[in-house]
């Protein structure tokens, strides 16, 4: 067959984790948040494992707090929570807001009455009970949920460092408390429990995320009474009475008498350090329940006020201040009230300041960072000092990383994107000699927790790509981006200029010919056909998707594409689809490789085209429904997407400081000294834009221009203008260390646009006519095919022409595989049709 493209071309932990205090002013912005949004199955058609849905929980937290108290459900991996699920097993203390591994639940608690059957140590999930819908409530810092089974209702609340619960039990003598101290996500591990007057004490072995190491979590449970009995299990076996146990399935309950008095609260403190930590943060956090709970719902509207957008309709505030509380919820503060923390070394170390662990680097880089470092510099500081001294005690930034073990997760070494995102949106207040010592170690073969981090660094220096693995190709190239960016902000100018070279390596594994990010041999060769659409090797993702995941220099990547005008006919057949998961060749916004794509329509010079397809992703993919999020959170990766899109800005380049502009969502946004205007939920389209009162007709702008406040006013329209689509419009392409692609010359107007066009012989399908090769675009698989002899296509220009130059675009370019395209051909021109 001949398939072508005719081009025609307390409480005061609470106070650590959000210092800045709320102004008297600051309007109720909780009531807009929705806890359950995101913890349902999204629409997309094929996602990554762990990524069907947002995986989100709807339990007690605080910003950034250290515990998580949250259900857990019989379906809810990774999360712990389903919300289609009707059944609770269990209330527990940690959880990842939308990892892809099962991962946490520590500490599973879970009221009960009447008499103990068979062990919960081997038979924890007999216990479980059924709820009714209409009993559950989610608000920031409080979740309530009542337990068919047992008639009990519970509701959760928490500080930093502790989970408040309040327990409301039937008239009975056997109200219980079961308390697991060896079960998680991850599976069952040695434990142990003591049981001393109102306190339950223990330690318990937590981690194996993605099948990482293990590290130990300390807790002790203070209730506001004294039980009447107690006892622990071990395994299959009860022991009434019994105060201690340890090993592998163990675990403690205890019995109180409500028959006058309904009501058992708790406090449950945690610790990375010792139990004597997790007992003094509890008794140092413990408050009256609805003393916990105002405290945590007033951290809250601080933490949501440093973002306060004004004019939007319900719906609109809802999705906002939902995905920024998803955005705040890590990392998290793992030192104690006394300061000590559990170092990258295995060791205890003490600090003055509140130290943060749980990176999901690959995901956090793309915008959550530099968002975290606008919005709240003095959290990100923190932050970023944080990582420092995980580099410095284990040996490189973090990568993927719990509490203070290094999993390794995912490919890449996001850590210097990370601090160097901050560094350019405003952080400075850390130790930045110390931060590139340790990104000069990661990007030279260094060692974190005895585990070298980049890999495949010698091939990549030696070849300047990876074989086989394009996807850390273009990784490696990403950090060594930001590692030049900030060497050259704090004055390394050799170390600039060398990773600068590193970064365009990215050039080594883009196919001339089959014009995409081409996974390639170690011998030099690339591997054909292609199928943009296959997922192997490309990690989570595709050729089709990763093509677009080359933020530091889309420039030269539309140069070589073949120009601005191809690259904007392959970006509208890319948004044929939202959220197309792993096998499809279209956009998928559910993971974060693609999350800056659309605004390469800026870089094309078609600003109107990030603006269409932002605002169908924000209303088409992000809902108010349980399945609201259209892929996992990443630790607020993904709902960092969606503020960035309502404020109407993109931090489109890792590293540095650049903001691609599509237009904002509401009419009124502020954020600390800055404020930004004119935005509108019903014109999508950018008019003109100012910054700090002097119009400009670039489509991106420089944080530094707002670092200190200031104003950005949009006027938006209803019909995409001319407005950014001039030549030196574009945001910025950083192409130091390499000769860059010499610009494709201007081609004139497209002489067999829309012209009459006919088939030698027969066509394909009604829907591969001679027309589709000169409708000028790529979108709806538009393209000639023919399978007949001849196999000829006629184009009639309508009159004798000057002909300069003839383009033809091949159908993979839509996603097909290339194989099904023509191999060789013959292009005549003819005033008379014959000859």
């Amino acid at each position: 067959m001949i398939r072508s493209l005719a081009a025609a071309i307390l409480l005061s932990a609470v106070v650590l984790a959000v210092p800045e205090p709320a102004l008297a002013a600051d309007p109720n912005l909780t009531q807009y948040v929705n806890p359950l949004v995101g913890t349902d199955d999204s629409n997309s058609p094929n996602p990554v494992g762990g990524g069907a849905g947002g995986s989100t929980y709807p339990g007690a937290t605080v910003p950034f707090g250290m515990t998580q108290f949250s259900p857990d459900t019989p379906t809810g991996s990774p999360s712990g929570y389903r919300d289609r699920d009707r059944t609770i097993e269990s209330f527990s203390l940690t959880h990842f807001n939308g990892a892809g591994c099962p991962n946490n639940e520590d500490l599973p608690i879970l009221p009960i009455t009447g008499n103990l059957g068979s062990s919960p140590g081997s038979a924890w999930t007999s216990y479980a009970s059924a709820y009714t819908k209409t009993n559950e409530a989610a608000a920031p810092g409080y979740y309530k949920n009542k337990l068919d089974r047992y008639g009990v209702t519970a509701e959760l609340s928490a500080t930093t460092r502790t989970g408040a619960l309040r327990l409301t039990y039937p008239a009975t003598t056997t109200a219980r408390v079961l308390i697991n101290d060896s079960r998680s996500a991850t599976g069952d591990r040695a434990g142990n429990v003591t049981v001393s007057g109102n306190r339950v004490y223990g330690e318990h072995t937590a981690g194996g995320f993605c099948g990482g190491r293990t590290f130990k979590i300390y807790y002790s449970i203070l209730f506001d009474r004294t039980p009447t009995g107690f006892g622990t299990f071990s395994g299959s076996t009860v022991s009434a009475g019994s105060a201690s146990a340890s090993g592998t399935q163990t675990g403690a309950y205890v019995t109180f008498d409500t028959s006058t008095d309904a009501v058992v609260n708790a406090t449950v403190g945690i610790s990375f350090v010792s139990v004597a930590n997790a007992q003094n943060n509890a008794t140092v956090e413990a408050g009256a329940f609805d003393t916990v709970r105002a405290a945590a719902n007033a951290a809250w509207n601080t933490a949501l006020n440093r973002v306060q957008v004004t004019g939007g309709g319900s719906t609109d505030l809802q999705k906002f201040y939902t995905a920024l509380y998803h955005v705040l919820m890590n990392p998290n503060i793992s030192s104690d009230t006394n300061g000590q923390y559990m170092g990258f070394d295995g060791s205890v170390h003490s600090s003055a300041f509140p130290i943060y662990q749980n990176y999901s680097g690959w995901d956090i880089y793309r915008s959550w960072a530099s968002l975290v470092a606008m919005i709240a510099p003095d959290v990100m500081t923190d932050i970023v000092k944080s990582m420092v001294l995980d580099g410095q005690q284990g040996g490189l930034l973090p990568k993927w990383s719990q509490q203070s073990i290094e999993d390794f997760v995912m490919p890449g070494d996001p850590g210097p994107i990370v601090v160097g995102s901050a560094y350019a949106f405003g952080v400075r207040n850390f130790d930045t000699a110390a931060a590139l010592a340790l990104m000069k170690k990661s990007a030279t073969g260094g060692a974190t927790q005895g585990y070298v981090l980049r890999g495949n660094e010698g091939t990549y220096e030696a070849q300047h790509y990876i074989g086989g693995n394009p996807s850390e190709t273009l990784e490696y190239a990403s950090s060594d981006f930001a590692i030049s960016r900030f060497a050259a902000a704090v004055g390394d100018t050799a170390a600039a200029a060398t990773y600068a070279a590193h970064s365009q390596y990215w050039r080594s594994i883009f196919n001339g010919e089959s014009a995409y990010i081409h996974t390639r041999n170690s011998d030099g060769s690339f591997p054909w056909p292609l199928n943009p659409a296959t997922e192997n090797p490309y990690v989570e993702g595709n050729a089709a998707q990763y093509t677009w995941m080359v933020p530091h220099n889309l420039g030269a990547l539309i140069t070589l594409m073949g120009g601005r005008g191809t690259a904007v006919q392959r970006l509208d057949d890319h948004f044929t689809q939202l959220n197309g998961g792993l096998s499809l060749p279209y956009f998928y916004v559910g993971n974060e490789p693609e999350h800056g794509v659309p605004w390469t329509y800026n870089f094309a010079g078609k600003p109107a085209g990030a603006s269409d397809s932002v605002r169908r992703v924000m209303s088409e993919s992000f809902t108010t429904g349980a399945g609201g999020l259209p892929g996992n959170d990443d630790l607020g990766a993904t709902s960092a997407w969606y503020v960035w899109a309502a404020l109407g800005l993109y931090p489109v380049t890792p590293g540095a400081d650049t903001l691609a502009v599509h237009g904002g969502l509401f009419p009124s946004v502020r954020i600390r000294d800055l404020t930004i205007s004119g935005g509108s939920a019903t014109s999508k389209y950018v008019q003109s834009l100012s910054v700090n009162g002097t119009s400009t007709t670039h489509n991106y702008l420089r944080y530094a221009d707002i670092a200190s406040g200031g104003t950005i006013a949009y006027v938006m329209g209803t019909s995409p203008s001319s407005w950014g689509t001039g030549s030196g419009d574009v945001p910025p392409s950083f192409g130091d260390g390499a000769t860059q692609p010499a610009a494709e010359p201007d081609l004139g107007p497209n002489l067999a646009l829309g012209r009459t066009a006919t088939s030698g012989s027969a066509e394909c399908g009604s829907a591969e006519t001679a027309a589709k090769a000169v409708d000028g675009q790529i979108k709806d698989n538009s393209k000639w095919c023919t399978g007949g002899t001849p196999h000829t296509l006629t184009v009639d220009l309508g009159s004798a022409r000057n002909v300069s130059s003839f383009v033809i675009k091949h159908a993979a370019l839509g996603g097909e595989q290339t194989g099904w395209n023509t191999g060789g051909y013959t292009i005549a021109t003819s005033t008379d049709g014959s000859t």
